[in-house]
């Protein structure tokens, strides 16, 4: 009988110990809210899990859960970027300004886009690593110079895209993979590419602390500089999905996808401070800002309450994912 209760209570205890080890984790955190998002979900839209709704919803998410992860490597090397959303818009501005039916053309001007966002990361990169201006003042500038590009290019919403190119993106691959699932796939195949080189692990430490990375080597503005224009992949991915998504250049288009990606990324588990967390945090945490949203539009809210609920619910699921790390710092003290 003694034996028996022992093992009882190690198993009670090393329970205890499992909760309190997953109420420290934010991740563990971020998994329970999507798991209740997905929920409710399925409670409000009955064919939540049917291929056409889950196809449908990754239209809308996939844009978002690629700018999130570009925001998620910025933010790891200990940096913000304001102007990712802008940047978002001036893209498919760009594409769509150029395009036309010809197959090359199309081609050519993806090929466009990639290339400038590469450019527009590696001038916000330069920016902050080499000249050394701060994120938020640097970014929320360039933002604005980016904006204003678009407009320039775009005044309003318009251009061109083929027919076949944004059906095609609601189409499928191999009868089974709607396309926007298959471009967030080659997003997360690139993704694992960079974390096993040595340049991430360099964003990581740097993030954690400069000092330290730089007593130990590293050079601190070029990995600053490499974040923003491994970020620049993701971003020019986004666009492309946006692009196809809505079938016209927009200079306001991308513009939420600034904060959007922000909240993403700290309800992702990643720390504002850098150095800590993980871009698949990112991805969960766009999965469930669009999530919330299906939840605000098929719970019926009216269009003059949506953006007010939608920032309160984003404010709470904020919340909930800094609980534990508020926890922390006041154990600290």
């Amino acid at each position: 009988m003694i034996v028996l209760n022992n093992a009882t209570t190690n198993r009670s205890s090393a329970f205890k110990d499992f909760l309190k080890n997953c109420t420290k984790d934010s991740s563990f955190t971020s998994f329970i809210v999507l798991v209740l998002l997905i929920i409710v979900n399925a409670s409000l839209q009955p064919t939540f899990f049917s291929y056409s709704s889950i196809k449908s919803n990754f239209m809308t998410f996939t844009p978002l859960i690629l700018v999130s992860m570009a925001q998620g490597i910025i933010v790891l090397s200990g940096n913000l970027d304001l102007s990712i959303g802008a940047a978002t818009s001036l893209l498919t501005c760009v594409m769509a300004s150029l395009m036309t039916d010809s197959i090359t053309n199309v081609v050519l001007l993806v090929l466009l886009g990639v290339v400038t966002a590469i450019a527009l990361g590696a001038f916000n990169g330069s920016l902050i690593g080499h000249v050394g201006l701060p994120p938020l003042i640097s970014t929320f500038a360039t933002s604005a110079i980016f904006f204003g590009i678009a407009m320039t290019i775009m005044p309003l919403p318009g251009g061109y895209v083929p027919k076949y190119f944004y059906r095609w993106y609601r189409g499928d691959i191999l009868k089974f993979i709607p396309v926007p699932i298959f471009i967030l796939l080659i997003g997360i195949a690139i993704w694992v590419i960079i974390k096993r080189t040595a340049v991430y692990r360099y964003i990581y430490a740097v993030g954690g602390s400069e000092e330290g990375a730089y007593s130990s080597g590293i050079k601190v503005s070029n990995i600053k500089l490499m974040s923003f224009i491994l970020a620049s992949f993701f971003i020019a991915l986004a666009s492309i999905c946006l692009l196809l998504s809505t079938a016209i250049g927009d200079p306001r288009s991308g513009l939420s996808y600034t904060l959007n990606s922000v909240a993403a990324v700290v309800i992702g588990g990643i720390s504002l401070k850098g150095g800590k967390g993980s871009v698949g945090g990112a991805i969960v945490g766009a999965i469930i800002l669009g999530l919330l949203i299906n939840v605000i539009f098929f719970a019926q809210v009216s269009s003059l309450y949506q953006n007010f609920a939608r920032g309160m619910i984003i404010v709470i699921s904020l919340s909930i994912a800094t609980i534990p790390k508020l926890r922390e710092e006041s154990r600290r003290i």
